[in-house]
């Protein structure tokens, strides 16, 4: 039987409100000949008599039937660092066919199709686009079949999820096809209403969202913010994503990054006695999200080996109690300057700024996605834009977390344009 097809019936009986951890694995037969293959090959360094490190924790992505380690592979800095993935187990690659350089599809065009899974993102919600865009990353990535179909944070409202079906029928074409076998969706604008609508909907087998601890809000947030249930919502909704089968995915976990935290003076200070450098504040948000009962795993981009090594053998561990305080402490401090996506002030003054998709290119920015974070911002309409003398207070009384909007989309401007 294939890998990755949807469970049997007593296997899918097993989804509760809680993470579901694999005991084990792929055989060590298969991946050691899987492995030798490709070293064959000349796509892995075959390292036979090696000692094999810490395994990963595995689950299984809900109704998709996907096993996997709870660390899933995306655009990697060097080509070396996707092949150590490759050998330590990864097996699920995000974004496939969009990468930037490196891309080195044909690591995975050399490999049995059955031993790793992929998804691709789809920017439109228009039929015949998606069907055009999904070919065109498909193509690029030298693959038959795609396994997610992945609408990327296309939709507005719970209202877009129920009435604008274009990209769901796109994907219903090329499932019928053979192209693709799964709905996903990642979402990070006004992310708790549309994730409720997408769960509810029933029409996804995988969503991906931000979790951090400042999404939706952070550890003291009950103490500032009026918006109380918020968090206990956002959880809840979680948990009946979980108990339908709907495998929930992290994204957002390193909250912006190390850049990102050089911005809040003292910071590192604050947090040494608990998290002494910045790999063991990697760790601890790690471990602090796959903690969360039904996340089931996580995904990031990394730009050197060292980020990957620190990302594998995070992925082997589970949260102290150090981290726990030691991310008390970041979320209180972060959560002055964090961006939470919950789209309040659009929706309160639609005809603003779009602070939300401003502030996360930011966090690209800083990330050393340079770039693509400044073709990320020109392509928002230019009433979308920040602009010089823009009154951007109606936005702050909007935010429900008090953030500094003003000054904080005007250095998000400056950086950008």
């Amino acid at each position: 039987m294939k890998r990755f097809t949807r469970l049997a019936q007593s296997e899918q009986n097993r989804f509760s409100g809680a993470n579901q951890i694999v005991a084990g694995s792929r055989p060590v037969t298969r991946r050691s000949f899987l492995l030798a293959t490709l070293a064959a090959a000349g796509a892995l360094p075959f390292r036979g008599g090696s000692e094999e490190p810490a395994r990963m924790r595995q689950v299984t992505l809900g109704r998709t039937g996907i096993r996997t380690p709870v660390f899933l592979g995306d655009w990697m800095g060097s080509e070396e660092m996707y092949r150590i993935a490759i050998e330590a187990g990864v097996n699920y690659w995000h974004k496939i066919g969009q990468w930037r350089s490196p891309a080195p599809y044909e690591i995975f065009q050399k490999m049995d199709r059955d031993s790793f899974a992929c998804d691709t993102t789809i920017d439109t919600l228009d039929k015949d686009e998606a069907i055009a865009e999904f070919e065109r990353n498909r193509k690029r990535a030298g693959l038959e079949m795609i396994d997610g179909f992945k609408i990327h944070s296309e939709y507005r409202s719970a209202e877009d999820v129920k009435t604008k079906m274009g990209a769901v029928q796109a994907f219903e074409e090329l499932k019928r096809q053979g192209r693709t076998r799964y709905l996903m969706m990642s979402q990070h604008i006004n992310t708790a209403e549309v994730f409720e609508a997408a769960v509810e909907s029933d029409l996804f087998d995988l969503i991906q969202i931000p979790v951090n601890p400042t999404v939706p809000q952070d550890y003291f947030s009950k103490e500032t913010f009026p918006n109380r249930h918020t968090r206990e919502r956002y959880f809840g909704i979680i948990s009946k994503a979980a108990a339908k089968g709907i495998a929930i995915v992290a994204m957002k976990t390193f909250l912006g990054g190390t850049k990102t935290w050089d911005h809040v003076e003292g910071l590192r200070d604050q947090v040494r006695d608990y998290l002494p450098d910045d790999g063991s504040i990697a760790t601890a948000l790690i471990h602090w999200v796959l903690d969360i009962p039904g996340v089931l795993a996580f995904g990031n981009i990394l730009f050197n080996r060292d980020q990957l090594e620190q990302n594998l053998k995070a992925a082997t561990g589970r949260l102290t109690k150090a981290e726990d305080r030691g991310l008390r402490i970041l979320a209180a401090r972060l959560g002055s300057e964090m961006c939470r996506m919950c789209g309040s002030c659009t929706r309160a003054i639609p005809e603003g700024p779009a602070v939300s998709e401003i502030l996360r290119f930011k966090t690209y920015y800083l990330s050393g996605e340079v770039a693509s974070a400044r073709d990320h911002y020109r392509s928002l309409p230019p009433s979308a834009r920040y602009s010089e003398g823009m009154d951007v207070s109606p936005l702050e009384r909007a935010c429900p977390y008090g953030l500094p909007l003003a000054r904080l989309v005007r250095e998000a401007h400056t950086l950008l344009a």
